[in-house]
């Protein structure tokens, strides 16, 4: 991923010279999706480690880090990578340093998203 901040902007323009749904780009579809969806696959998260359910855990960090490696979102990639890592190795204590790790960088990158999408978190 090229440049620095949240974002891989190359990715972006890559995605915004493909057509998507409703006449908008496919960047701006996916970033919609983001926008919507980061949250709740957040809280999915933090329901599943704080019940010990690593597998669901698991599942829902490495579901985030291709979503969020579509859109260039470089740090939710990074934290979500770490966070699958940790939780397939039944790193419990890791694990909720890196939700919160990545409960961060979400925030960061729907924030600098939103700023691409023009609009706001």
């Amino acid at each position: 991923m090229s440049g620095q901040g949240p974002l891989d902007l190359e990715t972006l323009a890559q995605l915004r010279a493909l057509a998507g749904s409703r006449g908008a780009s496919l960047a701006e579809d996916a970033i919609d999706a983001f926008l919507q969806e980061l949250p709740q696959r957040l809280r999915i998260l933090r329901d599943a480690v704080a019940q010990s359910d690593w597998r669901t855990a698991e599942h829902g960090a490495q579901a985030l880090r291709g979503i969020a490696a579509t859109l260039g979102a470089r740090e939710v990639v990074r934290t979500s990578a770490e966070l699958a890592e940790a939780l397939g190795r039944g790193a419990s204590a890791e694990a909720v340093l890196r939700l919160a790790e990545l409960e961060k960088a979400g925030a960061e990158a729907m924030a600098a998203l939103a700023l691409q999408r023009g609009g706001s978190p």
